[in-house]
């Protein structure tokens, strides 16, 4: 029910609307300050500039992801916001309750290798200490790495920051959880570990080594659901697309084999059997 510029892209966007996208996309100008950087709601002139890296940020990376233009002008303004954002050309000071201002650059840099604007020199003032990083700058680290090509031991660090990420997921029942979200709810930068689930699919969901795993990911980041929704919008976007693209990629061919139930009832077994393969719509059969 809301109408700050976030609200207006998650709904838009995590619902597919192509015609509710383009009105957003055609207002996004206005939302942007002298910077190009994004606010919540249309600045006025009296405001100055005090465009948020992190809203612009989102912006960026939730419709690269899903595949949905941005207007050029607008995108390129935004793009050289968080890039003078990052190098410290401009600054942005924002109430926090914790230190942010690492996990900030991070989601800015990460927004920026989207579109090959982003440099090794850029994480020059980040420290570079992901252990102690929120999950979600953690998954930003990882596609930074995948991205941007001559960052020192890039090949090192790109194995550790698996290993982390790998070493916080688990599992309560079939929910998908992670070892520290209680610390990674950073709702202030709209984070939680809820769109951190439906991110770390999106950024695994081409890597050999996690094939394995995403099957029970996205049926962990499902179990996170009340209601039928996650918690909050972003979340819900992110949720969206990361069950749209893995439905394209890994439920898009005909179902195969064959499945075997045994009932037991008394002294007697019964079994039944589908052989899915041989079934004549691909698989939408009753168990006989």
């Amino acid at each position: 029910p809301f109408a700050c510029l976030e609200q207006k892209t998650s709904k838009s966007v995590g619902l597919r609307d192509g015609k509710l996208w383009q009105t957003v996309a055609t207002q996004i100008p206005s939302y942007l300050d002298s910077d190009g950087l994004a606010n919540y709601f249309p600045p006025r002139a009296e405001d100055g500039a005090r465009g948020s890296d992190r809203l612009t940020a989102y912006v960026l990376a939730a419709t690269h992801e899903a595949g949905f233009e941005l207007p050029a002008a607008a995108r390129d303004a935004m793009l050289s916001g968080l890039a003078a954002f990052v190098e410290g050309r401009i600054e942005r000071k924002f109430w926090s309750p914790r230190a942010d201002l690492d996990v900030r650059k991070l989601a800015a840099i990460e927004a920026l290798s989207r579109f090959g604007k982003a440099q090794p020199r850029m994480l020059g003032s980040v420290n570079l200490t992901p252990n102690l990083w929120p999950t979600a700058a953690v998954i930003d680290w990882l596609n930074i790495l995948r991205r941007v090509n001559n960052i020192p031991d890039q090949a090192k660090r790109l194995d550790e920051v698996q290993q982390t990420l790998r070493s916080r997921l688990a599992y309560a029942g079939t929910t998908l959880k992670f070892s520290n979200e209680e610390g990674d709810f950073w709702w202030w930068l709209m984070d939680s570990a809820d769109a951190n689930a439906a991110r770390l699919i999106l950024a695994v969901l081409d890597d050999p080594a996690w094939k394995d795993d995403l099957p029970r990911m996205v049926l962990g980041s499902l179990g996170r659901q009340r209601g039928g929704a996650w918690l909050t919008t972003t979340a819900n976007l992110w949720g969206a697309v990361a069950l749209n693209k893995f439905s394209a990629k890994f439920e898009s061919a005909r179902i195969v084999g064959k499945t075997v139930a045994t009932v037991t009832d008394g002294a007697a077994d019964s079994t039944r059997s589908i052989d899915w393969g041989s079934a004549a719509d691909g698989g939408n059969v009753k168990l006989p």
